[in-house]
């Protein structure tokens, strides 16, 4: 991917001038993860890489970040089942969307068993500074994929070229089983959270 075409791309993800807030359409559509799939970005499309998890499968092993720089292991042992909320960058109109509809749940139901953990590719001081700014509940746990971008090579979330993660869910059990996985076909809607709490509330 030609650099000029890759600056487009990043401004038009980046543009928080083109959306206005809560205009963002959430889909119950999922599409395939890694290599040999693409996301689109308006009439943009973008090659996936990496490997896909799919339901069923353990979740692979990587090490994230959390905010105090501490390493997150996907496989460690769970006393929760996840919903992992994979969003491109918190300095995108979709994914400040995506995040305050999570914000918005912890706030109104009760979410006992389930961790919230919300994963980028962007460093631990730019998701410490939004959580701060956009007042996100400390009952998300962000998760750093800046360092290595391994997550995004071991479950197919990573894309090709811009080294940002396109916009997923994946809920998974106590036992470390995946157990639901959408990824939006257009990085411009927003994955059902509803359907993946619903899934992850049978695994508590």
């Amino acid at each position: 991917m030609k650099t000029t075409t890759v600056s487009a791309l990043i401004a038009c993800l980046l543009s928080t001038t083109t959306f206005a807030a809560n205009q963002f359409t959430t889909v119950s559509e999922s599409a395939p993860l890694g290599v040999g799939n693409i996301v689109t970005l308006e009439t943009s499309p973008l090659k996936l890489i990496g490997q896909p998890v799919k339901v069923g499968q353990v979740m692979p092993s990587t090490l994230l970040k959390r905010s105090d720089l501490s390493d997150f292991d996907t496989s460690a042992p769970a006393q929760n089942v996840r919903i992992y909320s994979i969003i491109a960058s918190v300095d995108t109109p979709v994914c400040d969307e995506q995040l305050h509809e999570l914000n918005d749940h912890l706030a109104s139901n009760d979410t006992k068993g389930i961790d919230f953990l919300a994963v980028s590719a962007d460093t631990v001081f730019a998701q410490s500074r939004f959580a701060k700014a956009a007042s996100i509940s400390d009952k998300v746990t962000f998760l750093s994929d800046a360092v290595s971008h391994n997550f995004g090579q071991k479950t197919g979330t990573q894309i090709d070229g811009i080294g940002l993660l396109t916009r997923t869910i994946i809920v998974v059990d106590k036992n470390n089983v995946i157990r639901h996985v959408q990824r939006v076909p257009e990085l411009t809607t927003t994955p059902d959270l509803a359907k993946a709490i619903n899934v992850a509330k049978q695994y508590i």
